[in-house]
């Protein structure tokens, strides 16, 4: 499971190693929590200013708009892409992040005559790739066992924090990404037998790249999240910290990128 590479913020460096891992490891499921595209030109954060999408288009129409929108997106979609043609057998799943989505709430304001041309298929040809999804304002998606999967909807400055006002919320072990922090949060029900589990993978983007400059004090941690599936029923997840030197152990076995 990884997350929040923010293509074209991303850390080629993190990328190589997520792929050295993924190879080495042959996962049958791959699961992506959200934000693998940034699209900070849809954002309302900078709606009329320079890099806003539409200041660099004259005319809104689908011949001439929809292919510059769909550019936009060439390296998550060659990203997914790579997932499948490395994996041509596996289960690949996908929550949809928070900016993920960015481009469908801008045409929805700005682009309505393209609006309906505009979909995950269109832009990271997951039909064609055989990827499910699900949009971020959906809830968590049920996987294996009793983990659910979504990008997260709460956020906290402290590590751990986020996932554990997501499980108060939704009241189901959850794995996300969305707080570019690692931790994890379990809370055991006694008399009901049940321990629910939450886990933050952190991110895979360069956070001295522009992109990632809204704030000067980055409590993240990068790395993402392997699983042992038991009986095909129990997960257990593993957190992979990365280190600075763009190192992680995963079963044992050291990588680096």
């Amino acid at each position: 499971m990884g997350s929040d590479f923010h293509f074209p913020y991303h850390d080629p460096r993190y990328l190589n190693l997520w792929f050295k891992v993924m190879k080495w490891w042959k996962p049958d499921v791959i699961d992506y929590l959200g934000d693998i595209s940034d699209q900070d030109c849809y954002s309302r954060f900078v709606d009329g200013r320079t890099n806003d999408f539409l200041n660099s288009i004259k005319d809104v129409q689908l011949t001439g708009t929809l292919p510059i929108v769909i550019e936009q997106e060439k390296q998550s979609r060659e990203f997914y892409a790579q997932t499948r043609q490395m994996f041509p057998d596996a289960e690949i799943f996908s929550a949809l992040g928070n900016h993920d989505i960015r481009v469908f709430d801008y045409a929805d304001k700005k682009m309505q005559s393209i609006l309906q041309h505009i979909t995950p298929d269109a832009l990271w040809d997951f039909k064609n790739l055989g990827i499910d999804y699900i949009y971020y304002s959906d809830v968590p998606k049920h996987r294996f066992g009793d983990i659910h999967v979504h990008h997260g909807v709460a956020i906290s400055k402290h590590s751990g924090e986020s996932v554990r006002a997501d499980i108060d919320t939704f009241g189901v072990s959850i794995i996300r990404g969305h707080s570019h922090r690692m931790g994890a949060y379990f809370k055991t029900y006694e008399l009901r037998n049940e321990t629910l589990r939450g886990y933050e993978i952190g991110h895979n983007t360069d956070i001295k790249s522009s992109g990632m400059g809204y704030t000067n004090s980055k409590n993240w941690q990068p790395g993402f999240a392997v699983a042992h599936i038991e009986n095909g029923v129990y997960p257990h997840i593993q957190l992979v910290h990365v280190s600075p030197d763009y190192t992680c152990y995963v079963d044992g076995r050291l990588f680096k990128g």
